[in-house]
């Protein structure tokens, strides 16, 4: 059984939604200290360590480790953003090391590429669509800005060990080619005097690139990197066959929080075709409870046979400097808000962002989902068998301009 690791609640959906491509039976879980009981070919916890402090991110992955030893993993996969969004203190080159010394492991080959979706390592330097990661929006993220594109460059300030590099001509080269770069990055880091593991980055561009490296790590307990890596790795497994529940036809609730270009584009279509929306917009002393009991009277006006959408996204421009906390505060609203569309039998969810999908995760309890098929490459429907929800969270980034309109079946006006 493959045992996945991911840093974010989205992340964890898209690494999910690879593996059951695949035809593996995929189990999706919430919480570190998870029991899963149910049969999978791959279980993956989706955590919300990212951002949070080192120790804290290693801790919680460490924990999230053992559950899946106990489930029966033999193999592990930490999943981080495939535009590796950290800092100088990490948490990536962190929980890396702490994973791979608690399974003995002495080096880890990762990779953010994800060509599936855009992203691409070349000499080093990761690319989104062709554009050097310094050079796109990531550049101004708010809490993980990535002001550069050398891979190398960022893992070596938040990593112990030494960082070295796996160049594309090996990949091209074939699988025993890439397994002597391996080798030989691990006794240059051993010369070094590494105290720590050896994590050599990967090249990739294409997906041949990295079922190429997929196959030369088969023997690998512990691999990291984005989505791309884990889908290769996939399908040089022995699938058992999903066993997938569709979500229902019906009624569909949006509930967006992400800020993200691509977001706000899926907004500005929804409403531009007639799609029902609320917006949130908070004034300085209201609370979460109010802006979601206005939230939730706005939904009960609406026809019952329509989807809608309540959001909180924003451009930059809207932003109000006088809340300086507008985004927990819409985080909070958003898990409300989906507590009372279940509670009044809304049976399906499309939630927009990383942060706002967890926010919704814990105020519906949900522990434990069986992921389903894909309503956008990378964001499948996964089914909260216990709640009685399906759910699709995406990644702010994620799905075509059309989206919203679509999973809504045409939402329109009364």
């Amino acid at each position: 059984m493959i045992g996945v690791i991911a840093d974010d609640v989205t992340g964890a959906t898209d690494v999910a939604a690879a593996l059951s491509r695949e035809g593996l039976q995929t189990l999706l879980a919430f919480n570190a200290e998870t029991s899963v009981t149910e049969d999978a070919d791959a279980i993956v916890i989706g955590l919300k360590t990212r951002s949070i402090p080192v120790a804290e991110a290693v801790a919680t992955s460490l924990v999230a480790l053992r559950s899946l030893e106990n489930a029966g993993a033999t193999r592990f996969y930490f999943k981080y953003c495939s535009t590796f969004d950290s800092t100088d203190e990490g948490n990536i080159g962190p929980v890396t090391e702490a994973l791979a010394e608690a399974l003995g492991v002495s080096t880890v080959v990762t990779t953010p590429a994800a060509p599936i979706h855009g992203r691409t390592v070349n000499d080093g330097n990761l690319y989104v669509f062709d554009v050097p990661l310094h050079e796109t929006h990531m550049a101004h993220h708010p809490i993980t800005p990535m002001r550069d594109s050398n891979l190398a460059r960022l893992l070596t300030p938040q990593s112990r060990g030494a960082v070295m590099t796996l160049p594309l001509s090996a990949a091209r080269d074939g699988a025993v080619a890439v397994r002597a770069t391996i080798a030989a990055a691990e006794s240059a880091g051993v010369t070094q005097g590494s105290v720590s593991v050896t994590q050599v980055i990967a090249d990739a561009v294409t997906a041949a690139d990295l079922a190429i490296i997929a196959e030369a790590t088969d023997d690998a307990v512990l691999t990291a990197g984005s989505a791309g890596l884990i889908g290769a790795i996939a399908e040089r497994q022995a699938a058992s066959g999903r066993t997938v529940s569709a979500p229902p036809a019906g009624r569909t609730a949006i509930i967006a929080g992400s800020c993200s270009r691509r977001t706000l584009e899926q907004i500005a279509a929804f409403e531009s075709s007639g799609g029902l929306s609320h917006r949130v917009v908070a004034a300085p002393g209201q609370t979460a409870a109010q802006l979601a009991e206005a939230a939730l009277t706005w939904w009960d006006e609406q026809p019952t046979d329509t989807s809608a959408m309540i959001y909180s996204s924003s451009s930059a421009e809207e932003r109000n400097d006088e809340l300086p906390e507008a985004g927990e505060l819409y985080e909070q609203v958003a898990g409300i808000v989906a507590n009372g569309l279940a509670h009044r039998g809304v049976q399906r969810m499309l939630v927009a962002g990383g942060e706002t999908s967890g926010a919704v995760i814990r105020e519906l309890g949900t522990t434990v989902a069986v992921v389903g098929d894909e309503a956008a490459v990378g964001a499948p429907w996964i089914h909260d068998v216990a709640g009685g929800v399906h759910l699709v969270l995406k990644s702010g980034n994620f799905g075509e301009v059309d989206m919203f309109t679509s999973l809504a079946g045409g939402a329109s006006h009364d």
